[in-house]
């Protein structure tokens, strides 16, 4: 039997971005691979949910207590694996915050992150989401060679770039559930003021475009196909400039609202009047709007606990 010290009734709201009202039945802070492992193994010795907690946004909990073992991912790891003159492979763990990831590298001179300054949340988040930035389309794991993963029997196991079946805001992680330990990236070497100058371009768009410094979870739904976009004869693959265009920008429910700067965000404005029958009337209000429309059925892009 696997023994990790868990707390009880813990109260989730300052680690989510959302910043809604929930607890988890058992928490725990892994801090290393081990206690990730540890943790893996406690949930399955006790056959009780486990769930993995990275920066705390890209999610929704709609409910006011999540059953089992929630796991707060703070297992910061990174090392140089290899280096050439022209690159370098470097080791970086799950629970890395990616702003920091960001920051180092490009100081560093290494290329292939610079382009996520400003996303919010952890490696291992980003990876799982299979992060994106348009502006020119990049993804964050673009240049990754190979990870570690927890399976579902809590045993480590190798694998490549190909096993996780990148999609649009997707990966085998979320049909799997396995648990992402390190990652494995080969960035080239390039000149730090290029990569600077990428990097602060891409958060002023950032900066400019999206609602900062509230609470938020990022884009709550999925941008539409382009074969949506021709089939309803849309102008644009932007759900925020359709949701935009029904006329919901502003609208609130309880302590919810749609965001007046991208309407495809939902702000949690009033902490002390929110709650999560106003969050789900808002989302259905924006459901039924953009169906009556445009015909379509919008899906979320956040990972809903339910």
């Amino acid at each position: 039997m696997t023994n990790i010290k868990v707390e009880k009734n813990k109260n989730l709201f300052p680690y989510l971005t959302l910043r809604t009202k929930a607890s988890a039945e058992y928490y725990f802070e892994a801090k290393t691979r081990e206690d990730l492992i540890a943790a893996k193994l406690f949930s399955l010795d006790n056959k009780i949910p486990f769930m993995v907690l990275g920066g705390g946004s890209n999610i929704a909990v709609f409910k006011k207590k999540v059953a089992g073992l929630v796991v707060r991912n703070l297992y910061q790891k990174k090392e140089i694996l290899k280096e050439t003159d022209e690159a370098v492979d470097l080791l970086v763990s799950s629970g890395y915050v990616v702003n920091l990831l960001v920051n180092q590298t490009v100081e560093a001179g290494y290329a292939g992150f610079e382009y996520h300054l400003g996303l919010p949340g952890t490696v291992g988040g980003a990876i799982y989401m299979n992060s994106k930035w348009t502006k020119p389309l990049t993804y964050f794991g673009d240049n990754l060679i190979r990870a570690y993963l927890i399976d579902s029997e809590g045993k480590v196991k190798e694998v490549g770039k190909d096993y996780f079946r990148f999609a649009y805001d997707s990966s085998i992680l979320h049909k799997t559930r396995e648990i992402l330990l390190e990652t494995v990236f080969r960035l080239k070497k390039e000149n730090r003021s290029v990569l600077k100058t990428r990097a602060l371009a891409a958060q002023s768009y950032r900066k400019a475009n999206q609602p900062v410094g509230v609470a938020t979870c990022g884009c709550f739904f999925r941008n539409i196909s382009v074969n949506e976009k021709e089939k309803y004869r849309l102008p644009t693959t932007s759900v925020g400039y359709l949701i935009d265009k029904a006329g919901l920008k502003g609208m609130r429910r309880g302590g919810f609202m749609v965001s007046e700067k991208h309407a495809n965000f939902i702000i949690n404005k009033d902490r002390d009047k929110s709650n999560l029958e106003d969050l789900h009337e808002l989302l259905d209000v924006i459901k039924a709007k953009i169906k009556s429309k445009y015909g379509l059925e919008l899906k979320e892009e956040v990972v809903k606990i339910n």
